[in-house]
């Protein structure tokens, strides 16, 4: 049970740094729990490098074109190239200071001006005043990360033209990355998925798939990747 509980929270490494004997007790401890595992060398696992920006896609027979970077240029990459496609949905949360500006008021103002009508005497007609208020703001940031070819992609839909989708486009950016996702994973049966695009795909909610931070996103891309090598 332990060792499940361990698994659940490693994003697939068990352990990291490790001597070969205490690689290889590891390995039988997971085997024991009814858990597939095996040990790699560090050379065996892939750096993930950071993503590049993709903006749209071209769809071929058996190839794809991304829309890559600021100016964009088209990266060709066929379909059995594909590896990994990785969707997350991470909560980020933020503080702002807000400033509002409260107005005099218009009975105020002449409230004032009567009394300086009426005894000549200069009355204040009064200033706005400035409040500042703190608030937590929260947003959802929702991406597909393509890998293949020694590449990574970043696809959000609020910067993506899914016109490459066809008749499949929506008008809901979300559900178009969905339709995406969904398309990809037809053409390119063979690429790996991790949890939050298996998810996707099933129906269940992103926001339960278990990231907290991009760096457990990024864990995982690199264990599933790894996977490729070790997996005919």
């Amino acid at each position: 049970m332990d060792a499940q509980r361990l698994a659940r929270h490693a994003w697939g490494f068990l352990g990291q740094n490790l001597d070969e004997s205490a690689a290889r007790v590891l390995v039988s401890s997971s085997a024991a729990a009814g858990m597939k595992a095996f040990a790699v060398t560090d050379q065996e696992i892939p750096p993930l490098h950071e993503p590049a920006s993709a903006h749209g896609v071209i769809f071929e027979e058996a190839r794809m074109s991304l829309s890559v970077g600021i100016p964009s240029t088209l990266r060709s990459l066929d379909l059995s190239q594909i590896q990994l496609l990785s969707v997350a949905c991470l909560r980020r949360d933020s503080f702002v200071t807000k400033t509002t500006k409260e107005e005099v008021s218009t009975g105020r103002r002449m409230a004032g001006l009567g009394i300086m009508l009426a005894t000549g005497i200069p009355v204040g007609m009064g200033k706005a005043k400035e409040t500042q208020k703190t608030v937590a703001e929260t947003e959802w940031v929702l991406f597909l990360d393509i890998f293949g070819d020694g590449g990574r992609w970043r696809v959000v839909p609020a910067g993506f033209d899914f016109s490459g989708l066809g008749s499949e486009k929506g008008s809901v950016g979300p559900d178009n990355l969905r339709r995406f996702l969904l398309l990809l994973h037809k053409r390119a049966p063979s690429a790996f998925l991790n949890r939050g695009a298996r998810w996707w795909l099933e129906g269940r909610p992103l926001n339960t798939a278990g990231y907290d931070e991009v760096s457990d996103v990024d864990q995982e891309s690199r264990w599933l990747l790894t996977l490729t090598k070790q997996i005919p």
